[in-house]
C-alpha cells in the first residue's frame, strides 16, 4: 500500500472508493446549480467553504481544497477583486499572509449552501429502515471524534 492514510483493511478501502465514486459520479446537477446560483466556478465555492473556519494561509487552503497553492492564489486573487475575501498578514507569523471571508463572502457562501441538493435517483432502492441506517453510518464517519 502506497498511501499510509488509507485503511489497511481492503474491505474498508473498497467501501470508500465505492462511495467515493458514487458521490462523484452523482453531484454534477449541484454542482452546475451552485455555479449557477453564485456566478462562480466551483473550484472558489469550495476555497470560500473552506474560509468558513477561520483564516488560512494560501498554502493551508490549497492543501484543504484539494488544489495547487498557484491555482489558489489565482482563485484568491479573483475572489478578492470580486469583495468577498480579504488578505492580511498573520498575527502569529508577520511574514505570512492569510485569507479570510469578507461579510460578503460570508453571505455568499451561506447562499451557496441553499443550494437544493436531492438525493439521486438510486437512493429509491433503498426503505427508510436502511436510510436511517446509512445516516447513522455516515455520522459515525463523519464524526471528527473518532
Amino acid at each position: 500500500m502506497n498511501n499510509p492514510a488509507m485503511s489497511r483493511r481492503p474491505d474498508a478501502d473498497r467501501a470508500w472508493q465505492t462511495m467515493a465514486h458514487f458521490v462523484i459520479d452523482h453531484r454534477g446537477p449541484w454542482r452546475r446549480a451552485l455555479m449557477a446560483r453564485t456566478g462562480l466556478p466551483f473550484t472558489h465555492v469550495r476555497l470560500l467553504r473552506r474560509l468558513r473556519g477561520g483564516p488560512l494561509s494560501i498554502s493551508d487552503l490549497a492543501e484543504a481544497a484539494a488544489i495547487d497553492p498557484p491555482a489558489a492564489t489565482v482563485a484568491v486573487t479573483a475572489l478578492q477583486r470580486d469583495g468577498l475575501v480579504q488578505r492580511s498578514v498573520d498575527p502569529t507569523n508577520r511574514r505570512r499572509k492569510v485569507v479570510s471571508l469578507t461579510d460578503a463572502g460570508h453571505e455568499l457562501v451561506d447562499e451557496a449552501m441553499r443550494t437544493d441538493d436531492p438525493a439521486p435517483p438510486n437512493f429509491d432502492a433503498l426503505d427508510d429502515t436502511q436510510i436511517a441506517q446509512l445516516s447513522a453510518l455516515l455520522a459515525i464517519l463523519a464524526d471528527d471524534t473518532t
